[in-house]
Parts: structure tokens; sequence; C-alpha cells
């Protein structure tokens, strides 16, 4: 998701800064499809003190951050009673953790700025409190992280942010039975990508604290 965030907002004239932490490789061939518009940085965010690293090496060579895109996150699908504290942990680390503390490091320079951009990432049906036997740590980062736009949208819409949230359904690179999709088929990234387009459009300027469900009817 991230890299076809990146590609499609490159191409619409954007400078991005494309966080990854293991994958150098994938990173650097993004890198070089993109060119000179496309920066990469590392970084483990399950580290606060690499989080912090990471936005003053972006800050130190843009100056600002205009838009944020959490899009971060692990997934477990097991049964709920044998998920383990540690395998918990990351995903309530990567997904809802990590989304608080990036915001938390643009949000400053953007309340100066009066501008600013963060979408989030949740995912279908975390807004309606799924009980799920295989993903429950997944569903219930993501029901938080649709909280926290919520509440980020509240507090800081008076400074001229927009904080809103998509949530996916089931995406081309999943393994999901289509037949399960009302509309017949996967979304796209660049359905995805369309959606936060519009969420950064003018045209959207009255929604803040939005959650934007991109999944076909799909409901898990």
């Amino acid at each position: 998701m991230g890299k076809a965030l990146a590609r499609f907002f490159c191409a619409q004239g954007a400078r991005v800064a494309v966080h990854y932490n293991t994958s150098r490789v994938a990173a650097e061939e993004l890198q070089n499809e993109l060119g000179e518009r496309c920066y990469i940085y590392q970084a483990n965010l399950e580290i606060q003190d690499d989080i912090d690293r990471l936005f003053t090496e972006i800050i130190r060579d843009h100056q600002h951050v205009d838009i944020l895109f959490n899009t971060v996150g692990s997934f477990i699908y097991k049964p709920f009673d044998e998920v383990t504290v540690r395998e918990f942990d990351e995903v309530i680390q990567t997904n809802l953790q990590a989304t608080f503390a990036c915001s938390k490091a643009v949000l400053p320079g953007m309340i100066a700025r009066n501008s600013g951009h963060i979408i989030n990432f949740g995912c279908a049906g975390a807004d309606r409190l799924p009980i799920k036997e295989l993903t429950s740590p997944y569903y219930i980062a993501k029901t938080g992280i649709i909280m926290l736009t919520k509440i980020m949208a509240k507090t800081y819409a008076p400074h001229g942010l927009h904080i809103n949230a998509i949530s996916p359904g089931i995406l081309e690179n999943s393994v999901a039975d289509v037949a399960v999709i009302p509309a017949g088929r996967r979304a796209t990234f660049e359905d995805i990508c369309h959606a936060a387009a519009y969420l950064l459009s003018p045209e959207a300027d009255y929604c803040n604290g939005t959650n934007l469900e991109i999944s076909g009817g799909w409901t898990p």
C-alpha cells in the first residue's frame, strides 16, 4: 500500500519520503523507479528513538511534512487462544502505537503552519467492533486507529488540520475468495489511492474525523 501511494502521489508531483524497516532493497528499487522526487528513510517504528530520528531526518531534508500516511502495521492470523503476549504487543505497537507516535512527530509543525493532513489506515468493519477469532489483535488495533483518528480530528481541526482514515476491504494482493465480495472483485491499490486523493482535495475540506471504507460492500 505504501509503495502504491508513493507511486501515485509522486506522479501527481509530490515529493515522497518513503519509510522502510528491513526492506532496504525494495525501498532502493522504488527510489530508482521514481527518481529524484522519492527519498527513503530507515526506522523501526516499534522504537521511539527510531521514530524521533526518522522525522528529524525528514524535516531536516524537506523542512516540513504536509501529508502523513500511517500505513504500517503487522498482521496475525491464528486462533486467539494461541496468540502470545509478544505477538499481541507487536500487532498493537506496529499498528496503533506507531500511528500515534508518527502523528505526534508531525503535529507541532502542522499546527505551526495551520495546515496539514494525516490519513490513518484502518480496515473494513473496524468501526463496528467485529469479533474475529483468527484476527482479533489486528481488529483491536484497527478499531483503536479509528478512535484515534476521531479524537485527533476533534483536537486539531481548530488548528486547520485534517485527520481522516481509510479502511480498505479485501485488497488485490489478498488470497480471500472474490465470491464473498458484493462488488465481485478485490479492491485495487488504485481504488485506495483515489480515496486518499479525494480526502486531500478541496472538495473534502469538511471531512475531518471521517473513516472512508473502501470495501466494495464487503463486511467482515
